[in-house]
């Protein structure tokens, strides 16, 4: 009986036990379902999930790492400093727009993109800024807080101590705000407003500036405006072939005959037609080379027209330079006799073209006693001499020599130059026949007429020097 004690006690344990892992099983039953459904859906206990990142972490995959438990590190960041200056502007950002980079150049205006975030605070003081932070822009020092629009509120009063203000100001506003402005200093007369205008227009952009000159060259007060040597100014600085042709197209209307006359009695506006002649390409300039093509003669009797024909004829075609000269050629005798036309009639005789020298020997022939002894005509009769062949120097010399009064033509005051170059220039036997019938009308030596002429004989040995002691 003291065995068996023992023996039961054990047994009622094991029953126990065995009664005991029944529920087990049967309560875990249940478990290994859930976990079965939570292995199809892709769930995990947190313990798994950071066991799987830190041995994908090991392994340097980021497949590994799954994408609905990323952490947002911006929360982990410090607040920006910029948010403390002030309320944030709206996003996206209303000054945004095509010409925001590159608008403006030289001198500081718009190195980058206006109101970037943070660019009004120090260097030193950036914090960190996240994207879709704004900050507005903080005055510099030299406007003593003032709100940079203030100074564009009346272009007139500002003086040169704030030209600097006004650049930022501006380097502030819209492309449209910056054409307004510029086109309200060159119509202001202010002196130092135009001077201004010289500085915004140097630190424009080329398309800023074509936005500029389209809007002057459509105002109905541009003609009266090119009396000023802004639009001179204007001119010299276009970049483009669009800026030549707006002030182009603004020109027209001057090259018309009636226009023409005004033109040619006003300086100013033709030193704006000579700058857009140099600076515009030749097809551009075209309506103007054809105008003075038409009006050549005229042009080429008065000073300021002659000043602007010459300048075409730098630019022109080789065909149309011929067409324009040979009109000329066929008014010789007119031009010769003006004070004007005789230095175009005398560069036309440098080029030694062979049909114009042709036309003006034929235009001037029988003229030349007349011309010599005519102050500007003399000059002409000269280059003559220089370029026409021996035949047509010998009809110049015969037609002076049997002039009945050739005493009065040797002491000329214009006339003995014309003779003393048919001297050098004329050959055997000519000059030996000029220099004859000029001795024998023995005049004295120390006319004050006739020096030249008696030191050419004397070169030629046709007198003595002794004579001209």
């Amino acid at each position: 009986m003291g065995s068996m004690a023992p023996l039961l006690g054990q047994r009622e344990e094991l029953q126990e036990q065995e009664k005991r892992g029944g529920v087990r099983a049967e309560d875990d039953a249940p478990r290994d379902e859930l976990a079965e459904k939570m292995a199809r859906l892709g769930l995990h206990e947190p313990a798994e999930a950071a066991g799987e990142d830190s041995a994908a972490v090991d392994r340097f995959s980021p497949a590994f790492l799954r994408p609905h438990r990323a952490a947002d590190q911006s929360a982990l960041q410090p607040a920006s400093i910029v948010r403390a200056a002030g309320p944030a502007a709206p996003s996206p950002m209303p000054d945004a727009r095509r010409f925001a980079e590159g608008r403006l150049r030289r001198g500081g205006l718009a190195r980058g993109p206006r109101n970037e975030p943070g660019a009004g605070t120090p260097a030193a003081a950036r914090g960190v800024l996240l994207t879709g932070d704004h900050a507005y822009m903080t005055p510099p020092r030299h406007l003593h807080g003032m709100a940079a629009n203030r100074q564009l509120q009346d272009p007139n009063l500002f003086s040169h101590v704030n030209e600097q203000a006004v650049l930022f100001a501006l380097s502030q506003e819209t492309p449209e705000k910056i054409v307004s402005y510029a086109c309200d200093l060159l119509l202001s007369e202010s002196t130092h407003g135009q001077q201004m205008f010289y500085l915004i227009f140097n630190h424009c952009h080329h398309q800023l500036r074509e936005w500029v000159i389209a809007k002057i060259t459509q105002d109905r007060s541009f003609y009266s405006l090119c009396v000023r040597r802004h639009v001179v100014f204007m001119i010299n600085s276009c970049e483009t072939r669009k800026s030549m042709q707006l002030f182009g197209d603004a020109m027209v209307p001057w090259m018309s005959p009636s226009q023409m006359r005004v033109l040619l009695s006003d300086s100013k506006r033709l030193q704006v037609i000579h700058a857009f002649i140099k600076s515009s390409p030749p097809d551009i300039a075209q309506f103007i080379f054809e105008a003075v093509a038409k009006e050549c003669t005229r042009l080429a009797r008065q000073s300021n027209g002659l000043s602007l024909l010459q300048n075409c004829l730098e630019r022109v075609s080789w065909m149309e330079m011929d067409n324009i000269l040979i009109k000329l050629s066929y008014q010789s005798l007119h031009l010769a006799l003006n004070s004007c036309g005789n230095w175009i009639l005398q560069d036309i005789l440098k080029k030694g073209d062979s049909f114009h020298i042709a036309v003006i020997a034929s235009c001037l022939r029988n003229h030349y006693v007349t011309l010599a002894k005519n102050k500007y005509g003399s000059n002409v009769v000269e280059w003559c001499l220089k370029v026409f062949n021996e035949g047509e120097r010998s009809v110049i010399v015969n037609e002076l020599i049997y002039y009945a009064h050739f005493r009065d033509l040797v002491t000329h005051e214009f006339a003995n130059f014309t003779l003393s170059t048919a001297l050098e220039v004329c050959k055997y036997p000519l000059r030996n026949i000029l220099a004859n019938a000029i001795l024998s009308q023995n005049i004295m030596v120390r006319n004050q007429h006739c020096t030249k002429i008696f030191s050419i004989l004397a070169r030629y040995g046709f007198i003595q020097r002794t004579f001209l002691r």
